[in-house]
C-alpha cells in the first residue's frame, strides 16, 4: 500500500472546492500558530510526522504479513 499523492490532493481540492470557508479558516488558523508559536509547532508538526510514518509501516507490514498468508494458502492448495 504505497502512498498515492495524486489522490491525497484530490481529496484535499475536493475538500476545499466543498467547504471553502472551513479550509480558509484552518489555513489561517494554521499560519498563525506557526507565526506566533514556531517551536511548539515544529515539536507538534514532528511528533504528527512520527506518528504518520509509524501508522504507514505498521499498515505497510500488515499487508506484506497478509499477502504472505494469502500465499501460503494458496502453495497449500496447490501441492494437496
Amino acid at each position: 500500500m504505497l502512498i498515492d499523492f495524486e489522490n491525497l490532493l484530490t481529496r484535499l481540492t475536493s475538500f476545499y472546492y466543498g467547504h471553502t470557508i472551513v479550509a480558509i479558516a484552518l489555513a489561517v488558523a494554521l499560519l498563525l500558530l506557526i507565526f506566533f508559536r514556531p517551536k511548539a509547532m515544529l515539536k507538534t508538526a514532528g511528533i504528527v510526522l512520527a506518528l504518520a510514518f509509524a501508522v504507514y509501516l505498521f499498515t505497510l507490514f500488515i499487508d506484506t504479513a497478509g499477502t504472505g498468508r494469502s500465499h501460503k494458502k494458496e502453495m497449500i492448495h496447490t501441492v494437496q
